[in-house]
């Protein structure tokens, strides 16, 4: 019996020694946004994921939500490529759904682009347009 308050003492030091970061969860959050691109969007606010999850599980999990938004893909992995989402499909040449993070167009698809806390993914349907050099100079000959 004696040993009982030493084995409690030695339990309680390892739980203080470790502090929080024992106990933290790999549970983070990001914004998921649609842009419609006639003035009508829709946002969930709290989309959980865990860490190292992708804008793919992003979408996979907004599918527990109540009022989902049904989307198609093809592929799978890194490959995965979202062409319908909604019932709205890409046209090709016209408009598609482009998918943005943080502000940045993503130049990889949803399937590789892993996600960070507090991202805000917008999905866009709009026509692409290329990136623009035109900040850029060109080296001269001497």
């Amino acid at each position: 019996m004696p040993h009982r308050p030493y084995f409690s003492i030695c339990l309680i030091l390892i739980l203080l020694l470790n502090g929080p970061a024992s106990f933290a969860t790999n549970e983070q959050t990001v914004i998921l946004q649609f842009d419609y691109g006639n003035g009508f969007s829709k946002q969930y606010k709290t989309i959980s994921l865990s860490r190292g999850d992708t804008v793919l599980d992003a979408m996979k999990s907004m599918q527990k939500h109540p009022h989902k938004i049904p989307f198609k893909t093809r592929g799978s992995g890194e490959l995965t490529f979202i062409f319908e989402i909604d019932m709205i499909r890409n046209e090709g040449n016209g408009k598609n759904w482009m998918f943005y993070v943080n502000g940045q167009r993503a130049n990889v698809g949803v399937g590789a682009y892993k996600l960070q806390a507090n991202d805000r993914i917008a999905w866009k349907y709009e026509v692409f347009q290329p990136v623009s050099y035109t900040h850029l100079t060109l080296p001269t000959k001497a």
